[in-house]
């Protein structure tokens, strides 16, 4: 009776070129997929691991080629302030001689405080796995978007395209991710738009889209990234109206997420810092940091612009498959990522996922193949020994880490500082430093000596800005010339104020492949440096 039974169930199964069939027809076949071979569940095990070796190539940025991010630096210092406050609350900076001495807003304070913690625990170790981490989840959200999108247009996942989204996202966001408060701010906004395509799958049914009212309360308290949430709801309440379809859910989940945008204990700072970033910042308008340059700068450029150009043209054709919503989202991604090369993350997180309705249809058999699964299972393990093997040891020191990719691929002036703690009396207790490096500086010396200036663009005015960068080289050694400090460290390369210093009468008393440390050329201004 038993084998009869069985034999009755092998004979009503799917042949294999049934399956075939109806996998290229997107039909689930679900009898007795507990006992037999299903196409849907190898299919699925491809995507998984493709989407594994996306997330790792993401995360492994955070170790084979990453230096960490200048404004780190003064984050932790940041923290040390508010640790002496106990108590998030606007600043005084002392972190520097030329930055206004009236209170300004740490608006990152509880990233501040992450990171302070997370690098007390573990040092610089710790911050690039964090990186690492963010960088996979960030790729991880923006794919299972994708996948969301496929299943809610065609009634079932569209794998090998929803991994084509997740690599096109992840190459237009990867360039700006580093271990900093608005990386946090991208993955939880990430993990919220995923939380939002689920629930337009769901037919609007599901309760932990309501998640995204606490997401939001948390990111106003770490970056100013988070008002992209209320503004991506208020995308869906358009479509929603527009449609004709669930606005009162929507309109709901706009007005909590809102209020929750609200709720940080440095409001109005907040809201100034914002107002001053989008309006009032000579910096940011200006161009000179890189990141404030347009997307389609740089070594990839050309690809950013041509993935973003696919990304437009496949929807423009495909217009049905997408909602109004979908097309709002993509819209305002592109027209943030124009005004500012730093909102690419926010094009990727709300546009690339679109790419996986809106492209040729791709079969998903080749996931399913063992030698697909064979062959990015092989990946995996290269990548992961690869990138195990180049993470900090015990013996590596941070400035070892920070300046192992050569003296033209970033890092810091770790030798300059060190000869500088020791050599350089301090008097004046100023010390003459540029951008990029002043966060350092800060968090190296700060002890001791106060920089010129930092990543903190709005802790100066604007009129320091224009003299100091954005002016006229007369006025800047005009600048110079008035100022009182101990020292300068400055870049070999590149360094804006170096010969304006020399022509002063500044002389330099040591020199690396990468930093210079000079001082007064007065003979009392030389009295102490042990040179």
């Amino acid at each position: 009776m038993d084998s009869l039974r069985f034999r009755t169930v092998l004979q009503s199964s799917p042949q294999p070129h049934d399956i075939r069939a109806e996998v290229n027809g997107m039909e689930e076949v679900r009898p007795f997929r507990r006992y037999f071979w299903s196409p849907i569940r190898p299919t699925a095990v491809g995507f998984a691991l493709l989407l594994g070796v996306l997330m790792l190539a993401g995360a492994g940025k955070a170790v084979l080629y990453d230096t960490l991010d200048p404004d780190l630096f003064w984050h932790l210092r940041v923290a040390d302030q508010l640790d002496v406050q106990r108590y998030p609350a606007p600043l005084v900076d002392d972190l520097s001689f030329a930055s206004i001495k009236t209170a300004w807003t740490p608006y990152s304070w509880l990233a501040d405080l992450a990171f302070k913690r997370l690098w007390d625990a573990g040092g610089f170790r710790a911050a690039i796995v964090a990186q690492a981490a963010m960088t996979a989840g960030l790729v991880l959200f923006i794919s299972l978007s994708a996948l969301e999108i496929t299943i809610e247009r065609f009634g079932r996942p569209r794998y090998l395209a929803a991994a084509l989204a997740g690599f096109a996202g992840e190459f237009l966001a990867l360039p700006y991710l580093s271990f900093r408060p608005v990386t946090i701010v991208l993955v939880l906004l990430t993990a919220a738009a995923w939380l939002l395509q689920r629930d337009r799958r769901l037919n609007q049914q599901s309760w932990l889209v309501w998640l995204v009212a606490p997401i939001a309360a948390l990111m106003i308290n770490i970056h100013l990234y988070a008002v992209f949430l209320p503004a991506a709801v208020m995308g869906l309440l358009a479509g929603a109206i527009w449609d004709h379809r669930g606005a009162r859910r929507y309109f709901a989940m706009f007005a909590l997420t809102s209020a929750a945008c609200l709720m940080t204990p440095m409001l109005p700072g907040v809201i100034e810092a914002a107002w001053h970033y989008q309006f009032a910042d000579v910096m940011v308008a200006g161009h000179v940091i890189a990141e404030m340059q347009p997307f389609y700068y740089g070594q990839f450029g050309f690809i950013a612009a041509g993935l973003v150009l696919a990304i437009v043209i496949a929807a423009i054709f495909n217009r049905r498959a997408l909602s109004s919503a979908q097309w709002l989202w993509l819209a305002g991604g592109l027209l943030v990522m124009l005004r500012l090369g730093r909102f690419a993350p926010v094009f990727a997180i709300f546009a690339a996922p679109t790419l996986a309705v809106t492209l040729p249809r791709l079969s998903d058999l080749p996931l399913a193949r063992r030698t697909t699964h064979l062959a990015l299972a092989m990946l995996l393990l290269v990548a992961c020994f690869r990138i195990s093997s180049s993470f900090p040891n015990d013996q590596t020191t941070l400035s070892t880490w920070i300046n192992r990719m050569g003296p033209d691929c970033g890092g810091y002036p770790t030798l300059a500082a060190d000869f500088v703690a020791d050599h350089i009396p301090p008097r004046s207790h100023h010390l003459i430093s540029e951008f990029t490096w002043g966060g350092y500086l800060e968090w190296r010396l700060g002890d001791c000596w106060q920089v010129l200036m930092d990543g903190r663009t709005q802790l100066y005015t604007a009129d320091f800005w224009k003299t100091v960068y954005l002016g006229t080289p007369q006025a800047r050694k005009d600048y110079l010339a008035v100022l009182t400090a101990d020292a300068a460290i400055l870049p070999v390369k590149g360094s804006a104020f170096r010969q304006d210093l020399l022509d002063l009468g500044w002389r330099a008393v040591w020199r690396d492949e990468r930093a210079e440390v000079l001082v007064p050329g007065k003979k009392e201004s030389m009295k102490g440096v042990k040179v």
